[in-house]
């Protein structure tokens, strides 16, 4: 069974791309799961994706049932190609180590990814974002979350609780 994520935390992001894992994370991914963890372009919006590497055969599958579905209807393959790209080609795997996690610097140029990434969970996924990005969202809920884990990180750095 796939790992299901979900909490949201801001973590610091080195130059190097490492990061804490977020708690939320940890909690999600048991000890004796692979140490790669799937970040990917994520394909509606402007953050990264991630994903345990057992979840790779799961986006397959819906692919595959999303391009018959499409071949039903008279759609053109080209669509199936590009999505499948997207999915396993706009890809690396994250280390996870007792450190943290290290995020591709391809996928943190992708993500727009500077000294901060907020992660929130996403059920079978998780994304990554740039803070700034998040703040633009068109979902208003999330760029409540956004500005609270910010306003929160603020109060910390200044030795407010």
């Amino acid at each position: 069974m796939n790992a299901l994520y979900h909490g949201s935390e801001l973590c610091e992001v080195d130059a190097d791309g490492s990061v804490a894992v977020p708690a939320f994370l940890a909690a999600a991914l048991p000890p004796e799961a692979s140490p790669e963890i799937i970040v990917a372009k994520h394909q509606a919006d402007s953050c990264l994706v991630g994903y345990d590497r057992a979840h790779l055969a799961t986006l397959a599958e819906r692919a595959e049932r999303r391009r018959l579905a499409e071949e039903e209807q008279g759609a053109e393959a080209r669509d199936h190609y590009r999505r499948m790209r997207d999915i396993f080609g706009l890809s690396e795997r994250m280390r996870r180590d007792a450190k943290g996690l290290r995020i591709p610097a391809a996928m943190r140029h992708l993500g727009r990814i500077g000294d901060l990434a907020l992660f929130v969970g996403a059920g079978d996924s998780f994304e990554i974002w740039n803070p700034a990005l998040a703040l633009e969202s068109g979902d208003e809920h999330f760029r409540a979350l956004a500005e609270f884990r910010l306003r929160m990180r603020g109060s910390r750095s200044k030795g407010v609780q």
